[in-house]
């Protein structure tokens, strides 16, 4: 075999067996503060973010994820009003038209008027919110959605088998 002085010879072999190309699965993460460590096996590392504008950028960008997990709390003003309920009367009824910042039930109902829109599909979803009223809401529209469109009801609150970071304030 005749190479150029200073060179190395390349030699390629043929695999036995052809490797077959594994597509990752994309994971987006709706939350404020948490950050998935960890990657679910068959998924690129989590995408995350922060709020309403992230959300929906994000997608209008890259379509719809393989899996979307939401948060409902997006904002200091939610958390507070979520505990202050809690404290005077025992449960929360998001007062929703007052909160100046987007929830993730916010996000949940542009996938779902977007997913109408364009006749998207929408993929796997789960809900990783601590606020039970919150995430019950979330839930019950994706669900309702999938019922009207035909699809297995399959959104879920969960927590989900990996670790998260939380933000320091």
């Amino acid at each position: 075999m005749a190479t150029d002085a200073g060179t190395v010879p390349m030699i390629l072999s043929t695999p036995k067996e052809t490797p077959i190309s594994m597509t990752l699965k994309t994971a987006l993460y709706l939350d404020d503060q948490r950050t998935p460590t960890t990657t679910i096996p068959g998924y690129e590392p989590w995408k995350v973010v922060r709020n309403y504008e992230e959300f929906t950028k994000f997608i209008s960008e890259f379509g719809i994820p393989d899996l979307i997990s939401f948060d409902h709390d997006l904002a200091e003003e939610h958390i507070e009003d979520y505990f202050k309920q809690k404290l005077e009367i025992g449960w929360q009824q998001p007062d929703y038209a007052s909160y100046k910042e987007y929830t993730g039930l916010d996000c949940a109902r542009w996938l779902v008027d977007l997913c109408q829109e364009k006749n998207l599909q929408l993929k796997a979803v789960s809900v990783h919110s601590h606020n039970p009223v919150g995430a019950a809401n979330i839930q019950s529209l994706i669900n309702g959605f999938k019922r009207h469109m035909g699809w297995p009801e399959d959104c879920y609150i969960g927590k989900h088998p990996f670790e998260v970071t939380v933000k320091n304030n």
